[in-house]
């Protein structure tokens, strides 16, 4: 019987201690799984006359691993100066607010984010906060990064559509931001796929929005490189792309060859604008990115783009394309 008894106290010890052991190890997987790696760093927007610096300010950080899983969204704070039309005032509050509906920016990477617009008759008014920075970027100094939109008087004086696309093209570079923690840290600095779906973003808004055709009449500029030697545009120091048409031709182009593959054009610019950026591609590894997200090479890409002509008219989308189709929301 004592025997008995001593077997029975010794199998429930070791059944105890079992228990502990595995309730402890599903702690630290939990754990784990909700911890995210941050580092303070700075978007490399693409602005010539704008600079940038290392972020000190602590409000933007990168999640290395990508984890989109934040329901936070991040806190835009618009300073409007007083030179800007009650009109455009009222067009930028609509943008914003359709834009939240149709790419909601969530706080993966940063917190928050600075927006300083104003005229250009005025002379920066908030030289203080951004210093000598001027044009349209998301960009920084020693305090921070921002938004800036300077908005040149002679688009009010001849009711240029630009005054309010690139409302919408700068906030999709925030978006970006939201979705690539290597976009957001300035590791993927690949123009044509940075820009180009930035600014085809920007056309699909002020078509569906505004009923002008802005890739027809404001992206038609395409330069012949963009068929010849499509790889400079890679890199921001190339010239050839008023206004991005160039990047923006690529880019059109590229949902053409998609479309071949038997995608839907909707579901072939969402690959291009959102899902090969969700994939968080970075210097090292975009090429193989492109590959797994579109199923061929960017050099094979490069080489069927000598069959277009560099010309917009070539690639245009359909008229009837939505933002809320495109997003599935």
């Amino acid at each position: 019987m004592n025997r008995l008894i001593l077997f029975l106290f010794i199998t429930l010890i070791i059944s105890c201690g079992k228990e502990s052991s595995d309730s402890g190890s599903s702690s630290s997987t939990s754990s784990t799984s909700n911890d995210t790696q941050q580092n303070d760093s700075l978007s490399n927007e693409s602005s010539g006359n704008n600079s940038s610096s290392d972020d000190s300010s602590g409000n933007n950080s990168s999640d290395t691993d990508n984890t989109n899983t934040s329901e936070k969204k991040v806190v835009f704070n618009s300073n409007i100066h007083n030179s800007l039309t009650a009109e455009w005032v009222e067009q930028y509050n609509i943008i914003l607010d359709t834009l939240d509906k149709r790419i909601p920016v969530f706080a993966n990477n940063y917190k928050d984010l600075d927006i300083y617009a104003w005229n250009s008759n005025t002379n920066k008014p908030y030289s203080s906060q951004i210093g000598d920075a001027s044009g349209a970027c998301i960009c920084g100094n020693d305090q921070g990064r921002y938004m800036v939109l300077e908005i040149p008087e002679d688009e009010f004086t001849y009711k240029s559509m630009h005054r309010y696309s690139v409302i919408a093209h700068e906030f999709f570079h925030a978006y970006q931001m939201s979705i690539s923690s290597n976009f957001n840290s300035g590791d993927f600095k690949i123009k044509w796929l940075s820009e180009g779906p930035a600014a085809v973003f920007e056309s699909l808004y002020v078509q569906e929005h505004y009923d002008y055709n802005y890739f027809k009449y404001d992206q038609d500029r395409v330069d012949n490189e963009a068929i010849t030697n499509p790889s400079i545009y890679e890199s921001y120091d190339s010239g050839g792309d008023s206004n991005y048409s160039s990047s923006v031709f690529m880019t059109l182009a590229l949902v053409k060859e998609l479309v071949k593959l038997d995608h839907t054009e909707s579901d072939a610019i969402r690959m291009i604008i959102k899902d090969f950026q969700e994939q968080n591609p970075g210097s090292a590894n975009w090429k193989d990115v492109f590959k797994q997200v579109f199923s061929f090479s960017v050099d094979s890409f490069y080489s069927k783009l000598s069959s277009y002509q560099a010309d917009i008219n070539t690639v245009l989308p359909s008229e009837d394309l939505s933002l809320r189709v495109i997003f599935n929301n």
